[in-house]
């Protein structure tokens, strides 16, 4: 059972996808300027209480357990005070922001006569790790760094033991040296950015599955892709297809326009993916050969493989 978030937490919002602003209110002009103006000493100026949050919009994805997580990381550093010039106070809190592992870089502005604006560089999630039990790891944004877990609407990578280690060191705001876990990030940001917008009503991306990663399960055949990913059928359940080689294989690469192509014509005939349970999208000329009818039972994530690669 979650806790009851503070008021900080509820209230706090992200202004921008990458570039967020909130405001805090300080204290009245004139006392602000009587500080600004004072001839002795070094005056940090009236206290801004930095639990005093205001906010406007939000990106799309800073929403529900996200948003309360993320706020729940933030509110340690926005739980004191801050005199409006009190410019060390403003780099210490900027340093103790960007610790945190949701936070890309932090800057505050001030904004005479009686406002701070702070403006945050989130970053987003982009897969959920999953131990080959299913226990999930960690979240990673598109450069892999790692960010604690939360039930939050992104695909999953899994570690299958077939693939190696079936874990990975978590250290929250670091790189994830894990060569799955990259490999599925890159695929992951080509499939968003470049398959994705390409396919009308494109289904929903599951899993980015790298267990046959550099050939270390099935071998280094080309019927066994290194890559497959798994899409939303109409019914919830997920469909498999081929995907290829990892973004930075330096092997030739079926192009992100091929298998939109491929996938697009798949719903065509097949709309929701009804009916499937597998396929190819490297396959430009002879994608219908490598469909696979969806059988009686479910489908199993790792196994046959064979199946999978052959013509039906």
């Amino acid at each position: 059972m979650k806790s009851k978030p503070s008021l900080w937490a509820v209230r706090v919002i992200v202004l921008g996808a990458f570039a967020a602003t909130v405001w805090l209110y300080g204290p009245r002009a004139v006392t602000v300027l009587a500080a600004k103006f004072e001839s002795h000493g070094e005056l940090a100026g009236p206290k801004v209480q930095l639990d005093r949050v205001g906010f406007t919009d939000r990106p799309a994805w800073l929403e529900g357990e996200l948003l309360l997580a993320v706020a729940e990381a933030l509110s340690p550093w926005l739980s004191d005070e801050l005199g409006i010039l009190d410019e060390p106070g403003s780099r210490q809190l900027c340093r103790g922001l960007e610790s945190v592992a949701w936070v890309r870089s932090a800057r505050v502005e001030r904004v005479f006569p009686d406002r701070f604006r702070l403006h945050l560089a989130l970053r987003r999630p982009l897969l959920a790790v999953h131990a080959d039990g299913g226990e999930p790891l960690c979240l990673v944004d598109e450069d892999a760094v790692m960010l604690p877990f939360v039930a939050a609407p992104v695909p999953k990578v899994v570690l299958y033991r077939g693939g190696g280690s079936p874990t990975i060191s978590v250290v929250y705001g670091e790189r994830c040296g894990e060569a799955r876990v990259r490999a599925a990030v890159g695929v992951a940001r080509e499939w968003f950015g470049e398959v994705a917008p390409l396919v009308a009503d494109c289904p929903e991306l599951l899993e980015v599955d790298t267990i046959n990663l550099g050939g270390r399960w099935a071998g280094d055949h080309p019927a066994y892709p290194e890559v497959r990913v798994f899409l939303r059928r109409d019914d919830g359940e997920a469909v498999v297809f081929g995907y290829g080689r990892p973004v930075d294989s330096p092997l030739s690469r079926v192009a992100p326009a091929v298998k939109a192509s491929v996938l697009g014509h798949v719903l065509a005939e097949h709309p929701g993916l009804a009916g499937l349970d597998g396929g190819e999208l490297r396959f430009k000329n002879r994608w219908r050969a490598y469909l696979k009818p969806r059988p009686v039972g479910a489908f199993d994530p790792i196994e046959p493989w064979a199946e999978l690669s052959r013509p039906r």
